[in-house]
């Protein structure tokens, strides 16, 4: 809703219709209908400030898409366009990007990772009976494994989980990512290593076996180095945005909205 008694706002002469102020408002959380209105106008002058510098540029849209696949209107590719001309932002160096490194190498650390497969022996019922026969099978499986029997064969041939079809293999996981006592079984493992006895969890007995552990350690600046370069870009650049519209606000007459400093925050 229009605040009451608000002007009409106009942008070298030309009227920002209230209608539109109106429904640019819906996206604009705030605390009262006159905060939506005066952020909406604010986003539609901004809009019309640079898609008026994207005709006097001669820019025709290239729309992006974003990651899920859902593309641009043609008024958000002209925006941008023109802020990635105009206002690209600066582009760091490598030694900036290796000071933000040294200075926070925690941020840039893999975390510990595991690899592990099982073999689930599931209890035909819910009865101590049943449990009691599926932990028989369980050991007569451990027993089997260490006579030579391969450990994926049997995943395959009597698991009931999904994984049998990999051979029991359940992929790489963090700490907490599984059963707690799987994950207690394992973190007491070498790599190749069977845990000695059936590990039990509501879903029945399992064989637990570690295949890989990789310690949390730190990357080095080579594997992150774009990351950090591309952080620093984007933060120069949403600086350089806001510049490059406080400077267009200041050249355009505006009435009835006063953008003041930081107007393309």
């Amino acid at each position: 809703r229009r605040e009451k008694g608000a002007a009409p706002i106009f942008v070298d002469g030309v009227a920002i219709p209230e209608s539109a102020i109106a429904a640019e408002a819906q996206n604009h959380g705030a605390a009262s209908a006159a905060e939506a209105r005066a952020a909406a106008a604010r986003a539609l002058v901004i809009r019309h400030l640079l898609l008026r510098r994207a005709a006097e540029l001669g820019l025709n849209p290239e729309a992006d898409r974003d990651e899920q696949g859902r593309e641009e209107t043609a008024e958000e590719a002209l925006v941008r366009q023109v802020l990635q001309i105009e206002a690209p932002g600066e582009e760091p160096g490598d030694a900036e990007c290796r000071r933000v490194y040294e200075s926070s190498k925690a941020k840039f650390s893999a975390p510990e990772m595991f690899e592990a497969s099982h073999i689930l022996f599931e209890p035909k019922a819910a009865d101590e009976d049943a449990w009691a026969a599926a932990h028989a099978q369980a050991c007569a499986a451990i027993e089997q494994i260490g006579a030579g029997a391969v450990f994926e064969t049997l995943a395959r041939a009597h698991s009931g989980c999904s994984s049998a079809a990999s051979g029991g293999a359940l992929g790489q996981f963090l700490r907490g990512d599984l059963a707690p006592p799987i994950e207690e079984a394992l973190t007491s493992l070498t790599p190749g290593q069977l845990a000695p006895a059936p590990v039990r969890t509501r879903h029945g007995w399992h064989l637990v076996r570690l295949d890989r552990h990789a310690p949390a350690r730190v990357l080095p600046f080579e594997a992150v180095a774009e990351r950090i370069r591309a952080a620093l870009h984007a933060r120069s650049a949403i600086a350089a945005s806001a510049r490059y519209v406080e400077a267009l606000a200041a050249s355009a007459e505006i009435e009835g909205l006063a953008l003041g400093r930081g107007a393309g925050s």
